[in-house]
C-alpha cells in the first residue's frame, strides 16, 4: 500500500470528526443567538413597558392595556394614526403647510379638489382647477364642501406662504396648530414602530438561532455518525478487496510452472 493510499484511507477514517465539530459550532452559535435575542427581546419590553404608554381605547386591539408586545404598540400606531387623520381632514405632516390662512378657507378632504368646471369637487387632478403655479386647488370658501374633524368641524386652510397666511396681532404668521400635531404624531409613531421592529428583530434571531441548534444536532446525531459508518464500510470493502488480491496471487503462485 502507497503513503498516498494510507493517507487517504487516514483522512477517511478521521473524517466523521468535520461534520461533529461543525455541528457543535452550530449548536453553541445556535444557544447564543437565542439567549441574546431573548434578552433583546425582554430589554425591548422593559423599555416600552417603563413609559407606561397604555392603548387607545378605541384602538383596532388591546384597548386600554399597557403596551408590552409588538401586537400593541402596533395598535396604539394605528390608533394615532386614525386620529391624525381624522383631525385633519386625512392629511398628514409633510402635506400640511406651515400657516393658517385667514378665516373662511378650508381644506377639501385629501384627494378631492376644486373642479374647473366650477362644478363642486373633483378626484381626477386632470379635471382640476389649478392655481397659478399649476397645482390642483384643494381650498375652498364653501364650509359644505370643506373636509371634517373629528369634532365635524371644517378643517380650517394652510399655506407655505407666509405673505398669504393669516396674521397675528404683532403682524406675524399663524403657525398651523394641526401641522405640529401631525408631526407629534409621527414621532409617536416612529417610536412605536422602532419598538416593533426591535421586538421582530429580536424574535428572528431567537428563531435563526433555534434553527442552528437543529442543524447542529443534526450534524452530530445523524451526519457525523453516518459519514463514520460510511467510511469504515468503505475501508472493509478495500480490505476484503485486498484479500481477495492477495488470495488470487497466492493460487496462482502455487499452480505449476509450464
Amino acid at each position: 500500500m502507497s503513503n498516498i493510499t494510507r493517507t487517504l484511507k487516514l483522512a477517511r477514517h478521521w473524517f466523521w470528526l468535520a461534520p461533529l465539530v461543525l455541528g457543535i459550532v452550530f449548536v453553541g452559535s445556535g444557544i447564543y443567538m437565542v439567549v441574546e435575542g431573548r434578552a433583546a427581546h425582554n430589554d425591548v419590553r422593559d423599555t416600552i413597558i417603563q413609559e407606561e404608554i397604555t392603548v387607545a381605547d378605541d384602538a383596532p386591539a388591546f384597548g386600554g392595556e399597557v403596551i408590552d408586545s409588538p401586537g400593541k404598540a402596533q395598535a396604539q400606531s394605528d390608533a394615532i394614526l386614525e386620529h391624525t387623520l381624522a383631525g385633519s381632514g386625512g392629511y398628514l405632516y409633510a402635506q400640511q403647510g406651515r400657516f393658517l390662512l385667514p378665516e373662511g378657507s378650508y381644506m377639501l378632504t385629501r384627494g378631492t379638489f376644486m373642479a374647473a368646471s366650477g362644478d363642486g369637487v373633483t378626484t381626477d387632478v386632470s379635471s382640476a382647477l389649478t392655481d397659478d403655479d399649476g397645482n390642483p386647488v384643494n381650498v375652498t370658501t364653501d364650509e359644505s364642501l370643506a373636509a371634517k374633524d373629528a369634532s365635524d368641524r371644517p378643517v380650517r386652510a394652510w399655506t407655505n406662504n407666509g405673505e398669504l397666511a393669516a396674521k397675528d396681532a404683532n403682524g406675524s404668521p399663524i403657525a398651523n396648530p394641526l401641522r405640529n400635531t401631525a408631526l407629534t404624531s409621527a414621532n409617536l409613531r416612529t417610536g412605536l414602530g422602532v419598538a416593533v421592529m426591535g421586538f421582530k428583530v429580536s424574535d428572528l434571531v431567537s428563531g435563526l438561532g433555534l434553527f442552528m441548534i437543529v442543524i447542529g444536532v443534526t450534524h452530530i446525531l445523524f451526519l457525523a455518525p453516518a459519514t463514520y459508518y460510511a467510511a469504515e464500510l468503505a475501508n472493509e470493502r478495500e480490505g476484503l478487496i485486498e484479500k481477495k488480491a492477495k488470495a488470487l496471487e497466492q493460487e496462482q503462485a502455487r499452480q505449476p510452472q509450464v
